[in-house]
Parts: structure tokens; sequence; C-alpha cells
């Protein structure tokens, strides 16, 4: 029989954590008497060394076991892992047709069941995105049972800067089978192309999450439209609505030239080029100039990038999201579409949708909710760890 090390539940936390979320903090825990090693299985214990569950440690992460598994007779081995991976590219296998065929998320960490892990599949060519150093062990089992299936010309590996720095681990990008592409890899999405860039890492120049939530926002602007892209990025939602609608005008907004340049080439690719205006700023001030110049829009998509990193921040995001929605009620024509979203996990659909109230309120105006989305069925939210739930995309119509 095999013999586990023990980590014990502080008294406090003596709960019998019959929700299964995945993460068990370093505030949580009586830190042991000697450090298991990074990706050590062990097994979680309460004050009274009851079992709880198994999972992998990490010494230098404030998330210092990844919980994998509630069964005791079951242990996390190279098997296990592979059979999660078969697991989750079963239910992928489910979504590819179309242009999903060419873009999708394979793995997504705690939703799959395999806290730490994220793959992404462009094309012919899979990157793996390591969030958690406990995993690293298990590493080759992945890229194996990965080529098993999908016989990718490549499978690269990110280990991102900020990821290395809470993790312990160093931040690396690297192809663990095949070369680097020597051209940006072609995708297809909502009828649109898209190059990806794999050279550059996990900054792939579109986010899939968001895939379905584009179609919706061009499915409800209305022919003619007057439209505003905040936060727009590399114009994501812009393109998708000139592509699929007879638009006046489109404006896109972001802070980031680089990303405007983005755009610009993918317009280009698309042969949208004149049908969108990009301006680089900050989306406050754009905002507030837009207003005070008495400017008025059919649809206005907001789409931020994270505003709330831990808990400490969901206040001060909410705050944010607060202006901006205010802002863009204000100058939406009565009947326009706001389309608005968070990818901040920490903020929950019940304070976003309470956001939004208040938003509306303030300005007096009534607000019919379209549609609450969240990401593309590729991205799977858990119901034991309610941070998968991640984006939230509310559809309105604003009278």
């Amino acid at each position: 029989m095999t013999v586990l090390r023990q980590i014990i539940l502080q008294s406090q936390n003596k709960r019998s954590f019959s929700g299964h979320h995945p993460w068990i903090l370093a505030s949580s825990i009586i830190e042991p008497a000697s450090t298991p090693a990074v990706g050590e299985q062990v097994d979680l214990v309460n004050y009274e060394t009851k079992w709880i569950g198994r999972g992998l440690y990490n010494p230098n992460s404030r998330i210092r076991v990844r919980m994998f598994t509630w069964d005791s007779s079951e242990f996390i081995t190279k098997e296990l892992i592979q059979k999660r991976l078969d697991r989750a590219i079963q239910l992928r296998s489910r979504l590819a047709n179309g242009s999903h065929q060419q873009a999708l998320r394979v793995v997504f960490s705690e939703a799959d069941q395999l806290s730490g892990l994220v793959v992404d599949k462009y094309a012919e060519h899979l990157v793996i995105q390591l969030t958690s150093a406990a995993l690293m062990p298990f590493l080759d089992c992945i890229v194996e049972r990965l080529f098993h299936h999908y016989r990718p010309l490549s499978i690269s590996l990110q280990v991102e800067e900020r990821t290395a720095k809470s993790e312990g681990m160093q931040p690396e990008s690297r192809f663990l089978i095949g070369q680097p592409p020597e051209e940006p890899v072609l995708i297809e999405e909502n009828g649109l192309q898209w190059h990806v860039d794999l050279k550059e890492g996990q900054k792939t120049g579109t986010y899939l999450d968001q895939r379905d939530n584009r179609l919706a926002a061009a499915r409800w602007t209305q022919p003619d439209s007057r439209v505003l892209d905040v936060c727009c990025y590399v114009g994501g939602f812009s393109l998708t609505i000139a592509k699929h609608c007879k638009t006046s005008e489109i404006i896109a907004v972001d802070s980031s030239e680089r990303a405007l340049e983005s755009a610009r080439r993918h317009a280009s690719l698309n042969q949208l080029e004149g049908r969108i205006t990009w301006e680089q700023a900050d989306f406050f001030d754009s905002l507030s100039r837009k207003l005070d110049a008495q400017e008025r829009f059919d649809t206005i998509v907001l789409d931020p990038p994270r505003l709330a990193g831990s808990r400490d921040h969901i206040q001060r995001a909410l705050g944010a999201y607060h202006k901006l929605n205010y802002l863009a009620l204000r100058m939406l024509n009565p009947g326009g579409t706001l389309v608005t979203c968070s990818c901040s996990g920490r903020v929950s659909r019940e304070d976003f949708r309470d956001m939004l109230r208040g938003a509306s309120t303030r300005v007096n105006r009534e607000v019919q909710i379209l549609e609450e989305r969240g990401a593309a069925p590729d991205h799977p939210s858990c119901m034991s760890c309610p941070e998968t739930d991640y984006l939230k995309c509310i559809v309105a119509r604003v009278l």
C-alpha cells in the first residue's frame, strides 16, 4: 500500500470540502515539518486526520496543493493524467466542426480536472501552457498523449513570466516537437482569417473564448448602425461585425499601438481595411471625449482586459466596470445594443449584473437583457471551481 505524506488543514478550515474546489491555499494548511518536493503527491486531511483528497504539492506557490482526486483508491499517475486528457479531447472532438477544427482549446485546466494545464490547437500546431510547476514531472506523458491524438506538426511549451514567478519556475518558450513554422499559422474564425504567430508565445493575436460572443454581437447589430468597439485589442469584435453587418461606421479603440497594428493587418487580410477607423487612446479618455462631443452610437462593445487579479481588487474592478458602462450607456441611441464583457474570474456574474443595474439606474435608462453569455464551449466551466466561469458577456438593448 502506498503511503503518502499528509498535509493538515488548519482547525478553522476543517470543513468536508464537499464542493471539491481544486485549490488549497498556503493560508489554509499547517505547514509540514519537512517540505515536500515540487510535484510530490500528498494526502489532504482535516485536523482530526480524516482523509479528504489527494493532490500535488508546491512549496513555492500560494496554491500549495492542487487537488486531483477525492477518491482514496485513486492515485495521481501518468495513466490518470492521460485518461483525463483523453476525456478532454473527446469533448473537443464533438465541437470540432467548421472553424473549430482549426482553432480551439483542447484542455482547460481546472474545468477538465487537470489543474495547471492549458492546451490550445491552432491548425496543425499545439501550444501547451503550464500554470503549475507541480505538473512539470508529467510533461512528457502529456506531450506523448497529445501527439497520439493529433499527430501535430509541432507542440510548443509556454511558461509565462508572471506564472513562473508565482510558481517558483523559470519562464520559457520552446518547441518540444517540431520546429517553429516559418510563417504565422493561418486559422479561420466566423468567416475571418487570422494569423497566429507561434514564435511570439501565447499571445496569439485572438482570444478563442470570445469566438461565439463576437458572432452574437454581429447578430444583434442592426443594419446601418454606428458602432464603437472599446478595448478592441486586435479587432475581434470589430472585424466580425464588419464581416457580417452592413454598418455606417465602426470606430475601434485600444491603448496598444502594437495591438492596433495587428488589427490593421487582419483588416487588410480580410479585405475590410476601409470599414473600420482605428484609434489609439485610453478607453476612459476616449469615451469621455466622445461623450463631451455629444457623439452617439447604435452599438457599443466593451471588452476590457482583466481588471481583478485577486479578491483584493474586486471592488476597484467593479468601480472601473461601472464607469465604463455608465459612459457607454449615455452614448447609446434609444434601442441601441450594448455588448459588455468581463474576463475577471473574481467578479461573479451576480456582481457584474448588479454593476450594470447600478449604471443603468444612474443614467435613468432601462436596460433589457437579450443574452447572458460566457466563453465558447471549448472553455467549459466547472461547478466546483467558480473561477472557471470567468468570462461574462451581456448583450442588452438600451431604451
